[in-house]
């Protein structure tokens, strides 16, 4: 699974980044997109990379998947995806290919990738972090990171497997 991944992510370059949720609709007022920051979607050439914050929130679930779904327990809403890429990227309009991928302390079996934390690194030089937590995925730069560790309990160790193309 890690290589299958990594080949996506070294083919082709970080296109589009989804967050998913639903849209509220209120009678006689503006609709809502109402966000699972539990998920985020990123994809590269047509092909989707599924990110999921899992453990009670405490590691990440990397999985290359055919199709964006959602599954939402609620009556009256429609499932719905928002491009976020344009408040992500420093500038969208580049192709923003992965230069350096870092998991931290990776676990690898058959259908995903489990990590803590999640560090891409365009060939741009901007920084892309993933972590875990209690109200959704983090997404952000260095300075994403360094709340992370600077929230990291006292001994906690960390194992990075770095990939570079």
């Amino acid at each position: 699974m890690l290589k299958e991944i990594a080949e996506v992510m070294r083919k082709f370059c970080l296109d589009e980044i989804y967050l998913t949720g639903f849209i509220d609709f209120e009678e006689n007022q503006l609709s809502e997109f109402v966000a699972n920051p539990d998920y985020l979607i990123f994809e590269f050439g047509g092909q989707l990379i599924n990110i999921q914050s899992i453990e009670q929130y405490s590691k990440l679930s990397i999985t290359k998947v055919d199709t964006i779904k959602i599954d939402i327990d609620l009556e009256d809403v429609i499932p719905a995806k928002s491009r976020i890429s344009g408040v992500i990227f420093n500038n969208p309009m580049m192709d923003n290919k992965i230069a350096k991928i870092e998991l931290f302390n990776l676990e690898v079996n058959n259908c995903e990738l489990i990590c803590d934390a999640l560090k891409l690194i365009l060939s741009n030089n901007q920084e892309i972090f993933l972590d875990p937590s209690f109200l959704g995925i983090n997404i952000g730069g260095s300075e994403v990171e360094e709340l992370w560790k600077y929230n990291l309990p006292d001994g906690y160790n960390t194992q990075s497997t770095i990939i570079e193309f």
